[in-house]
């Protein structure tokens, strides 16, 4: 915003180059030609891009239409400033002329002063007359000033508000001079400025809206992929050689893979959009906790790892499917970063008066305590090498957030580098009925 007021020189030309350097980067990062950019305005050149095979590598494209949504207020702020060009030299000549004015009388003063003097004992009579016109003057002139200085004061506050993202401030001001056309100016800009605001909101809306579309229209044709894999993997359409089963359990296990990131997009957007679904209903939560952690019982088995469990029987208003994706995602990120046969997960509860506290702890790698504070945020990965390894979307911490908050709950982690992470739900015993984020109809 200081940028777009024109604090500094030249910098909606600085603001284009940045973006123009961005959207290189980004292009090279997506595979994208940049030959249509101008590249060498930024001293960069054209390079001959060589795909690069990699897992999720069309999430990394979904990168493009956010940046395309934002480069669009950018490029607004680039072709636009907040302030005309004769604001400053509207100030500037004010000032100068004020500081004539005050040099003026000061010069007037002291020649009829001195002349006065010189003629008469009388001049001491006109002293005093012409010091109180002096002090009258100068309460005249500060009013005056102060007066004309108002409109630039409302513009002032008014800028403070678009700063903060307050659009649509509108100033009265009825004089036809120099300042009244700044005032009409800095209007029409502050109500174009709502206008592309608005735009934008609804152009993010329409996004959102056809992104859910387009991955729910994805996760269709996978269920009789999987559906088929299995029928072939059972041998009832005839006998299959061990290569072949090798190969249709890949198709099978990729399938699960992509089918598991589709739907984690679909559950972020329709979060996004208010439109995921809750039924409460009062349940055991210790059950729930049971079946999410039964269905990691053969990997357990199978890396040796310890766990432990302190539950109690207790009976809240919950949505049991989408808790039970909250506990899955943290038990399968806990198995993620432990060690076979020295792995340890302990999932415990605490009673408290109005809550219950759910934790699953586990001895892993932990989590830096700078990266804590965004772990909940869409996308984020916190070690980008092992989520190439396992599979992941980045998505999973963010959509329990958003499942717990509906819930009128909190989520939380306690981590330190390699001594393991610890993550705490909190829900309330009785949900309360008012209008979450999310669409529980």
């Amino acid at each position: 915003m200081l940028i777009s007021i024109g604090e500094e020189d030249n910098v909606q030309q600085k603001l284009k180059n940045e973006r123009i350097a961005f959207e290189i980067e980004l292009r090279k990062l997506l595979g994208i030609p940049t030959e249509e950019l101008d590249v060498e305005s930024v001293g960069k050149t054209n390079e001959e891009l060589i795909p690069i095979p990699r897992e999720n590598s069309n999430e990394l494209r979904k990168i493009d239409p956010l940046w395309e949504a934002l480069q669009a207020r950018i490029i607004i702020l680039e072709e636009r400033a907040l302030l005309s060009p004769d604001f400053n030299l509207a100030k500037n000549e004010m000032i100068q002329q004020k500081s004539i004015l005050f040099s003026s009388i000061d010069d007037i003063l002291l020649s009829w002063n001195a002349e006065i003097v010189k003629n008469s004992q009388e001049g001491q009579i006109i002293i005093q007359a012409l010091l109180l016109i002096d002090v009258g003057v100068f309460f005249l002139v500060l009013f005056i000033i102060r007066q004309s200085l108002l409109p630039l004061g409302l513009i002032t506050n008014a800028l403070s508000e678009i700063k903060e993202g307050t659009y649509g401030r509108k100033i009265e001001y009825n004089k036809a001079d120099e300042v009244g056309t700044l005032v009409d100016t800095f209007n029409v800009m502050s109500n174009t400025i709502k206008e592309k605001d608005e735009q934008t909101k609804k152009t993010d809306i329409a996004k959102d809206e056809f992104l859910a579309m387009i991955t729910h229209e994805l996760k269709t044709p996978l269920v009789p992929i999987q559906g088929y894999a299995d029928i072939l993997l059972s041998e009832h359409l005839g006998k299959l050689t061990d290569k072949q089963k090798e190969r249709i359990s890949i198709i099978k296990t990729s399938s699960e893979t992509l089918l598991s990131i589709i739907s984690d997009l679909l559950d972020a957007q329709k979060l996004e959009l208010g439109q995921l679904r809750m039924k409460k209903e009062t349940h055991n939560i210790k059950n729930t906790i049971v079946e999410a952690l039964a269905d990691f019982e053969p990997d357990l088995q199978k890396k040796k790892i310890t766990k432990i469990i302190d539950l109690q029987d207790v009976q809240i208003d919950y949505d049991p499917v989408r808790i039970k994706q909250v506990l899955t995602n943290l038990i399968k990120n806990s198995l993620n970063v432990i060690q076979p046969e020295v792995g340890k997960i302990e999932i415990t509860m605490k009673i408290l008066p109005q809550n219950i506290q759910i934790s699953v702890k586990d001895n892993g790698i932990g989590i830096p305590l700078e990266k804590q504070q965004d772990l909940f945020k869409k996308f984020y990965q916190v070690d980008a090498t092992l989520t190439r390894e396992k599979g992941g979307s980045g998505l999973g911490l963010a959509i329990c957030k958003g499942i717990v908050e509906s819930h009128d709950g909190t989520i939380s982690v306690k981590s330190v580098p390699n001594q393991g992470a610890e993550f705490t739900i909190t829900l309330p015993k009785n949900s309360q009925p008012t209008k979450s984020p999310i669409d529980i109809s």
